[in-house]
């Protein structure tokens, strides 16, 4: 017999597994300035691209390892460098020392750096110095240079070193920028460098929590010996001789070359377009604003959502919709509204004008109340503060990183505005690295190969495609032009409304115990490895009536225990619904997940509706999960205790629930219909109970396998690291799979269950499979061609034409229900009377388990799955 095991239906070479890295929890916030004309002339400089960031989210005891942009750092001790996962840590060997982390492989002329500094202690006696490098090269460089005494000041100061600190300059002497400073507090810092003769040098500070000034440090440099060529940035700590090491932590840098974009004709350094104020683990994202287009708007009335359609659930499933909600407003609120102002005290008669500020002002367990409006930027809930933000009762609220574009050119059959943008356009997890090459693991499909580039342009809420090429723009499509620093339409933008995303993150919970509801998030552009546009780091969150939407890869990340997700919708977003990693304890009800990977990345790794990894105790319940283009919930990676119960798996084109690599799951009274490859997958996994679903025109409705790979072998991708391992609760070992009182109808693929050792060393008696009670249907006798494949160990698995021939040579199913060239159903929620006559013959009884999980009796017999939830 020739083999006919369908590899092509596994999920994705057994060899290889995924899931997000804890490494890439990357926090991005909009705090880039925009804009700013130096002081010595009325040039204007835009950033152009990123030419280094760090998050600091490596662990290390001797250097601060890669940095997420730029490469490797250089130091002059690196011992005195460490990083504990979230900062980065200098800490000079002895008073009188001092240390510097450079970025060698970044080389810029026109620069802007932003980063934090904070300092764990206050000094006791002398000071502690440090500051920031531009034009570093053989030894010179500008440095923004900051001290920091006994009493919590913080002065600044501009200086030009020519090869050793005893020949440095003093171009702009020092100032205070902050008073009392307490141990811990977040110093930010902008320092900025432009032009050749004269060179031209800004600095500015501010404590986290507080608006971003203007410049309040400026200096010209025509000397002989100024610094006008390109060079690298650095990081540097000095302890005075009258001190004591100390440690000094830096975080959150970003930097980025300038480019000169126009002349002010004032030579007025010009107030910087607001954006918010970075919190704990954020990192600037690009989001200059073109000289031709008009400065962000203030918040304004949203434009509306596109439809999100959840027809074919059984229930009602996703966010309310965005300005229906009405969560009361507590006492103390901190209220933000379109009209508020950054000087408001943040009362409702006094409403901020910015969320982040909120935030950032809001007490530990506060609420931050936000009236209508669309707003901008990146938001950050910090390390150590539970904070609940919600929209004001009946007030539609969302966050938008897109802009709305004007001021275009004709020319042909195409329209161009400027545009200065320039996304990551990484294809994976890992930032600048090469997409993957072995069959099953390249996240781009060749057909789309513009998939991984997060840029995106509606018009009047429709999405355009992006192209390749200025040649081939045409009508429903759009090109960035980099190189002219252009935006192309091939559709007429007269008269209609034009937006491109412009920012990177909306919002990153890493504050245990906060709460968003009530809110929208739609139309921001993070690359792969920048996660999601809403991600959530912290244990205890809960997320309620939020719709994240057409964002350009994946919607909402969940990376920590103990989460709740409860009426969410995900959906149109380029490559993932939604994803959660090291997620123990998530409960999911109520999602819907519908439209997603718009940009159709390749099903695996990762794209379709939901994936789990690396968790345990999670449930996903009566949710709905609708044509998304690729699998549609996907459990991967040792995912332990898993409950899969009264969801709608519909439509989508992969295969509708994956378990892989897991253990210990039920699927209860799930209708699964009409999806492209397998209706239930569960593939190298165990303890799998399949009770009372309707599973009805998958390919395959039910498809048990077991692939080569084991948990014994440490080597293979897959494992929970903090399990001990080999983890004896999931050897990836399929077995114990008891299926029951299910409705397989109308398989579209050539079997119905279907059940295959790839490894050929377990029959299907032998790995545990269990079938009983449950209807068969075919819409003819011989369509598909096998009822059941059944694996027999060693060589092809046996093949059945009937389940009466099955049955007959394995004792499997005996109280079964076949119906060869009968309907099973009217529709995937109703059986019609010939299966509901025969349920007392062949339903078996309800466990308590099951029983409990599906609201009904123990001992009640049913079969399929109920018509509500």
């Amino acid at each position: 017999m020739t083999s006919h095991s369908p590899r092509h239906l596994l999920v994705r070479p057994k060899t290889r597994s995924l899931s997000i890295p804890v490494a890439l929890v990357v926090a991005i916030a909009a705090v880039g300035v925009t804009a700013f004309a130096v002081p010595a002339s009325a040039t204007t400089y835009v950033n152009d691209h990123a030419i280094a960031s760090d998050t600091h989210t490596k662990a290390s005891v001797a250097g601060w390892g890669d940095a997420d942009i730029g490469g490797a750092y250089s130091y002059t001790r690196a011992t005195s460098f460490s990083a504990d996962g979230h900062s980065g840590i200098v800490t000079p060997p002895r008073a009188g020392s001092s240390v510097t982390a450079t970025l060698g492989a970044v080389s810029s002329e026109d620069t802007s750096v932003t980063t934090s500094i904070s300092f764990p202690r206050i000094p006791t006696s002398g000071y502690v110095y440090t500051g920031v490098q531009l034009r570093s090269k053989g030894g010179s460089y500008y440095q923004s240079q900051f001290r920091l005494g006994s009493s919590g000041t913080v002065t600044m100061a501009l200086l030009r070193v020519n090869g050793s600190t005893a020949t440095q300059t003093v171009l702009r002497p020092e100032i205070i920028v902050a008073r009392g400073l307490v141990a811990g507090q977040k110093l930010w810092v902008d320092a900025q460098v432009t032009g050749q003769s004269p060179v031209a040098l800004s600095s500015r500070a501010w404590v986290a929590g507080s608006s971003r000034p203007d410049w309040q440090s400026t200096a010209t440099d025509s000397a002989t010996f100024r610094i006008a060529t390109p060079g690298s940035i650095g990081m540097w700590t000095y302890i005075s001789s009258g001190g004591a090491s100390q440690p000094v932590v830096f975080d959150d840098l970003s930097a980025y070359a300038l480019k000169q974009v126009a002349a002010t004709g004032t030579g007025v350094t010009p107030t910087p377009t607001p954006t918010p104020t970075p919190t704990s683990s954020a990192s600037p994202a690009p989001t200059p604003t073109s000289p031709t287009d008009p400065a962000p708007a203030a918040p304004s009335a949203p434009t509306p959502d596109p439809a999100t359609s959840a027809a074919g659930a059984r229930g009602a499933v996703g966010a309310a919709a965005i300005g229906t909600t009405s969560y009361a407003v507590p006492s103390g609120a901190i209220f933000v509204a379109a009209t508020g102002s950054a000087s408001g005290s943040g009362s409702q008669d006094s409403p901020l004008a910015d969320i982040q500020a909120a935030i950032d002002k809001a007490p530990n367990k506060g609420t931050v109340v936000v009236r209508a409006g669309t707003y901008r930027g990146s938001l950050s809930i910090p390390r150590g503060k539970a904070v609940t933000v919600q929209s004001f009762p009946q007030e539609a609220v969302w966050i938008d990183g897109s802009r709305a574009l004007s001021q275009w050119s004709a020319s042909g059959s195409t329209w161009s505005t400027a545009w200065n943008i320039a996304f990551d356009s990484s294809p994976t997890y890992t930032r600048g690295a090469p997409d993957g090459s072995a069959d099953g693991w390249a996240f781009v499909n060749a057909a789309h190969p513009l998939a991984a580039h997060p840029d995106q342009v509606w018009v009047d809420g429709v999405a355009l495609t992006q192209v390749g090429s200025r040649a081939a723009v045409t009508a429903g499509s759009f090109y960035v032009d980099a190189a002219a620093g252009q935006l192309v339409l091939g559709s007429d933008p007269s008269g209609h409304e034009v937006r491109a995303s412009d920012t990177v993150k909306a919002l990153t919970v890493l504050g245990d115990n906060s709460v968003i509801r009530g809110i929208g998030i739609r139309r921001f552009a993070p690359s792969v490895p920048d996660i999601a546009a809403f991600a959530v780091y912290a244990s205890g969150v809960k997320v309620e009536n939020v719709s994240v939407t057409d964002n350009a890869t994946t919607g909402l990340s969940l990376d920590a225990s103990n989460i709740t997700v409860k009426n969410v919708t995900v959906a149109r977003n380029g490559m993932l619904g939604a994803h959660a990693n090291y997620a123990d304890g998530l409960s999911i009800s109520g999602m819907l997940s519908t439209d997603n990977n718009t940009e159709h990345f390749n099903r695996a790794p990762v794209a379709g509706g939901l994936k789990i990894t690396r968790s345990r105790d999670v449930s996903v319940v009566k949710s709905a999960f609708l044509r998304n283009d690729g699998n549609a919930v996907w459990f991967d990676e040792s995912v332990y205790n898993g409950t899969v119960v009264s969801n709608d798996i519909v439509g989508n084109t992969g295969n509708a629930l994956v378990i892989e690599l897991s253990s210990l799951f039920t699927v209860a009274s799930n209708v699964v219909d009409g999806n492209g490859i397998a209706g239930v997958l569960v593939g190298d996994s165990n303890q799998v109970q399949i009770w009372n679903n309707t599973l009805t025109g998958n390919s395959r409705n039910i498809n048990v396998v077991q692939g080569d790979r084991r948990a014994s072998n440490l080597s293979t991708a897959g494992h929970d690291p903090r399990q001990s391992l080999p983890d004896p609760t999931v050897t990836w070992v399929t077995g114990r799979v008891t299926i029951k009182n299910n409705i397989l109808a109308n398989s579209t693929g050539n079997c119905i269950l279907c059940v295959e050792d790839y490894s050929h060393q377990q029959s299907a008696d032998q790995m545990g499979i269990v079938t009983n009670g449950n209807v068969y249907q075919r819409v003819a006798a011989s369509q598909p061609s096998w009822a059941v494949v059944w694996s027999r160990g060693a060589g092809n698995p046996a093949v059945y034409t009937t389940i009466a021939s099955w049955t007959a040579a394995t004792g499997q199913d005996r109280q079964s229900l076949v119906l060869d060239g009968r309907p099973a159903l009217s529709d995937a929620r109703s059986p019609l009377a010939p299966v509901t006559a025969a349920v007392a013959s062949i339903g078996q009884p309800l466990p308590t388990n099951i029983a409990k999980l599906v609201g009904r009796d123990f001992g009640s017999v049913s079969v399929g799955a109920w018509s509500t939830y």
